[in-house]
Parts: C-alpha cells; sequence; structure tokens
C-alpha cells in the first residue's frame, strides 16, 4: 500500500500540462495557417520556435501553486520537455506535407524526426528550467532584501 503524496510536496500537474498547451497552441495555428497556404517549409523555424520555451519557464515560476522553489523548477522543465515533444510531433506530422519523400530518404527522414522530437524535448526542457531558475533567483533576492 502507497502513502498519498502530501500536496505540499506534489507537483502541480495543471502547469506541467496546461502551461505547454497553452503556449504550443498559437505555433501549431500558425503553422497550419501558413502549411495549408502552400508554405509548408515553416515547420524547418522549429528550433527557432524552441525559444518560446523560455516564456514558458516564466509562466510555470509565477503561476505554480507549489510552495518549494526545487518543484517549481522541475514543474518548469518538464512543462517545457512538454512543449518541445509537442512541437517535435507537430514537426512530424508537416514534414511529409513539404515534398515527395523518396524511398531511400524515408529513413533519414524518420531519424530527423526523431532528432526532432528528442531535441525539442531537451531544449525545451533546459530553457524553460533555465528562465524559471533566473526567475527564482530574482525572488529568492527580493524576499531576502525585504
Amino acid at each position: 500500500m502507497t502513502t498519498p503524496v502530501p500536496p505540499s510536496r506534489a507537483l502541480d500537474l495543471r502547469i506541467i500540462f496546461e502551461t505547454p498547451l497553452r503556449q504550443f497552441l498559437p505555433w501549431l495555428v500558425t503553422v497550419l495557417l501558413v502549411t495549408f497556404a502552400g508554405y509548408p517549409g515553416v515547420i524547418c523555424v522549429t528550433p527557432m520556435a524552441w525559444l518560446m520555451a523560455l516564456r514558458v519557464g516564466n509562466i510555470c515560476t509565477a503561476r505554480s501553486r507549489t510552495a518549494s522553489s526545487s518543484r517549481r523548477l522541475t514543474e518548469a522543465a518538464l512543462a517545457g520537455g512538454v512543449f518541445g515533444f509537442l512541437q517535435g510531433l507537430l514537426f512530424g506530422v508537416v514534414v511529409p506535407l513539404i515534398g515527395p519523400i523518396e524511398l531511400n530518404e524515408i529513413l533519414k527522414t524518420i531519424i530527423l524526426i526523431l532528432i526532432m522530437i528528442i531535441a525539442g524535448i531537451f531544449v525545451g526542457a533546459g530553457l524553460s528550467f533555465f528562465t524559471a531558475y533566473l526567475n527564482e533567483l530574482r525572488r529568492d533576492q527580493a524576499m531576502s532584501s525585504d
């Protein structure tokens, strides 16, 4: 029998999943609109869009209901990872729309998509964590100066 985790020690799952989804939706709409307007190559800007994970970290630290600073950092990293994963999945969906893929390029395309998904997870988590860490430092400095 497992003991339930006290609410003060639990992660704020709402922050971990809702924040990346809300930040991903504008990117999803933009990519789909531009893709269906005839320019599916817009998905190649995905590495630039990873920078949106910085905002995920800001939002996570600002809105988290978790009391612990280390838990908020964990939430931000997980939310950033979810964000990067979503962007990688979108990349995988749109890449085949760019044009026909030759038989000898299918394996390379699959590898590229997997690299984008994995890199997106790590880059998103890292950027979100970094921004959350900076916010936590500012919060600690403000509290110590009072």
